[in-house]
């Protein structure tokens, strides 16, 4: 059993994800039976069906924003929360069931244990699991996490997983910069993740995990459109020079 020294939060963003929402929420109460010391944040990003009022169901914390202005913008405002709350340590996990909250216990154990300050994902290491993944989305992923191991100088294995959790402490002086609607995409996740990897001196590494994709509309990310942000991302936090 973990020794719990820190706070935790796992923000969940949710946009349209009436179809297979209940399920993520009864897996997310399992979990938290045995996990007490995590909290949960659910923000609906402006979901136009009935995700609201399915979460409303549940006992967790929410916060309802009127209109989506994208999944960027629900993590930071997930941040900013976790800061007013004296939180230590933020998670993310997908709204739409594609990972699993069960898996959330394997990045505390980095962070609280060997004291990492960022934890990310990968369904690439051993015992990760993308067997339901779509092949020609493995092959651009791989491609992908080669090129960025290259340019940054620093391995990695999954370029584009978004389950992580990391010290709140470590984007301090980053979260007012990207609070602008040119990160509200894709764009920042893998902004700021550049930059983590960018500085020696944050801890980083990351752990198996299973990115389940059996099930219909398994992803909000559309070919192409979706795929610019997350590179212009990670080239962006390579080049423009600024320091965090």
């Amino acid at each position: 059993m973990l020794k719990i020294i820190m706070n935790y939060l796992c923000i969940v963003p949710v946009f349209n994800e009436e179809e297979r929402l209940s399920i993520l929420l009864e897996e997310i109460n399992k979990f938290k039976e045995k996990n007490e010391y995590i909290k949960f944040l659910i923000i609906d990003n402006g979901s136009n069906d009935k995700s609201n009022e399915i979460i409303k169901k549940y006992n967790f914390n929410l916060i309802t924003n009127k209109k989506n202005h994208g999944v960027g913008y629900a993590l930071i405002q997930g941040y900013k929360y976790a800061r007013k709350n004296k939180i230590d340590v933020l998670i993310h996990l997908a709204g739409n069931g594609k990972m699993k909250p069960d898996e959330i216990t394997n990045f505390i154990k980095m962070i609280n244990q060997y004291n990492y300050d960022f934890v990310n994902g990968s369904r690439f290491l051993p015992n990760g699991n993308y067997k339901t993944n779509p092949l020609i989305r493995v092959l651009l992923i791989r491609v992908l996490t080669k090129i960025i191991s290259i340019l940054y100088k620093r391995r990695i294995t999954d370029a584009t997983c978004g389950f992580r959790a990391f010290k709140c402490s470590v984007l301090e002086n980053l979260i007012n910069y990207v609070d602008s609607p040119k990160y509200y995409t894709y764009r920042y996740e893998y902004y700021s993740l550049g930059k983590i990897l960018m500085n020696k001196n944050i801890n980083f590494t990351e752990v198996p995990v299973t990115m389940d994709y059996k099930k219909k509309n398994y992803s909000k990310i559309r070919p192409i459109i979706d795929w610019f942000p997350i590179i212009f991302g990670w080239l962006e936090a390579l080049v423009d020079g600024k320091k965090f």
